[in-house]
């Protein structure tokens, strides 16, 4: 059941029960579903902006075809009426989305075809990321004045594709790795990449900001990692600044319940790559004294961070209970602090970080087991039967996998995995069971 639906049981619960009243329950129910960002944004828009599309790639391939009969001036004075006209139409039919939105997504893609239509009058070629900055620049005054998250929604994704695609390059202006054998990038790189991701962050619509910020953490990560002037090349620093990075967005990044996915997943994916750790075997690899300096300042603030924000903040990782709460927290911790096993790390070190990693992933599954059991959360139920039988099908596999070297012992495992997945289903049929009584 999805939080809107849970939300609607709820309050027509209360309303049933006399704690509020129906029209109460209709109006709180009214205000929490007009928050979601695509509140407004019904099928019919959706085949609305598909038709703008479907409309620009239209005009694209008409003049394409008449592209040598026409001359330079009326190509550029064609393209500026189109322009103008789409957006003129698209301000004065605002109130019919209908018509409105195929002509926000028509007036949003123009700018792209226009600068792809000046550089090729005029055979002009230079920094590739240029133009879509300045498509962005150009899109930037829909995207904020337009009553549809739409326009906001494309201009915020083209930022950070651009951010991503210019900063891990090395020949555009937003280039922020060295390449090979490369000088470093200018410093005005690194104001101007901030300047991008402060846009993104801007235009973005909707209270929840936790798909930006996962966006800017993951590119801050990549950079720790490229060859860039914060690079971290110390095994044991860069997983201390993922884990720590992970938990930031996921205490900062959940601020409502539908948000919590993409932090939760990336934080469970981290230390589930932490439990294959199991197989290191120690080898030449870059070390601390290959660290840029900013990259171990923004690891250990990363760090430090993470820490202040377990100390202030309530954890989304288990939502019920006070027993819940410091199991997360401890988990949360205990994630980080195993990147300090990997500090001048060999065998032994590196198999008990990975035994502590299982046991992390165990006991969060467990977690969201009781959790889910206690607040009748089949989703949570749900979660923690998967992460405890992805991680002990996990493990069977790297102890046992070396004895799977015939065909009858392939058939006994698939035996042994079909009779769990049925237990499994029967005990996840139970507890949700008890959970709704």
């Amino acid at each position: 059941m999805s939080y809107y639906k849970k939300l609607k049981t709820e309050l027509t619960g209360a309303a049933d029960a006399g704690i509020i009243t129906a029209e109460q329950a209709d109006r709180v129910w009214e205000r929490s579903y007009a928050d979601r960002p695509f509140a407004s944004f019904k099928a019919a828009h959706l085949i609305a902006a598909v038709s703008g599309l479907f409309i620009a790639l239209g005009l694209i391939l008409v003049v394409s075809y008449n592209w040598d009969k026409i001359g330079e001036a009326a190509k550029m004075g064609a393209f500026l009426l189109l322009f103008a006209g789409a957006a003129e139409a698209a301000i004065r039919l605002e109130d019919k989305p209908a018509a409105a939105i195929p002509l926000e997504t028509l007036w949003f893609f123009m700018p792209a075809l226009g600068i792809g239509l000046y550089a090729q009058i005029f055979n002009l070629s230079g920094d590739p990321v240029r133009p879509y900055l300045v498509w962005a620049a150009l899109s930037a005054p829909l995207a904020v004045l337009s009553k549809r998250p739409l326009a906001a929604y494309f201009c915020s994704i083209l930022l950070f594709a651009v951010l991503y695609w210019g900063t891990l390059g090395s020949t555009n202006m937003l280039s922020l790795t060295a390449g090979r054998g490369a000088a470093a990038q200018p410093f005005w790189h690194w104001p101007l990449a901030l300047i991008v991701l402060g846009s993104g962050f801007a235009l973005y619509p909707g209270k929840p900001l936790g798909k930006p910020l996962g966006a800017g953490i993951i590119w801050l990560f990549l950079l720790l990692a490229a060859d860039t002037a914060i690079k971290v090349r110390s095994e044991a620093l860069l997983l201390l600044a993922g884990m720590s990075l992970a938990v930031l967005w996921l205490t900062w990044g959940s601020e409502e319940k539908e948000s919590v996915l993409g932090p939760l997943t990336a934080w469970t994916g981290a230390v589930y790559a932490m439990t294959f750790f199991w197989h290191y075997k120690p080898g030449y690899s870059h070390g601390a004294s290959e660290t840029a300096p900013y990259g171990a300042m923004i690891t250990w603030g990363a760090f430090a961070g993470a820490l202040i924000t377990l100390a202030i903040r309530k954890q989304p990782l288990l939502p019920e209970g006070k027993m819940e709460d410091y199991l997360a927290k401890g988990l949360l911790a205990a994630s980080m602090l195993c990147a300090f096993l990997l500090f001048d790390a060999n065998e032994g070190s590196a198999m008990i970080l990975a035994v502590i990693a299982n046991l992390i992933l165990a006991a969060f599954g467990a977690g969201c087991i009781i959790s889910g059991s206690k607040s009748s959360d089949e989703k949570l139920i749900n979660r923690g039967i998967l992460i405890i039988t992805l991680t002990a099908v996990t493990r069977f596999v790297d102890i046992f996998g070396s004895l799977l070297k015939s065909g009858v012992a392939f058939i006994i495992t698939g035996l042994a995995f079909a009779a769990l997945a049925y237990f499994i289903n029967q005990g996840r049929k139970a507890l949700i069971g008890a959970a709704k009584k």
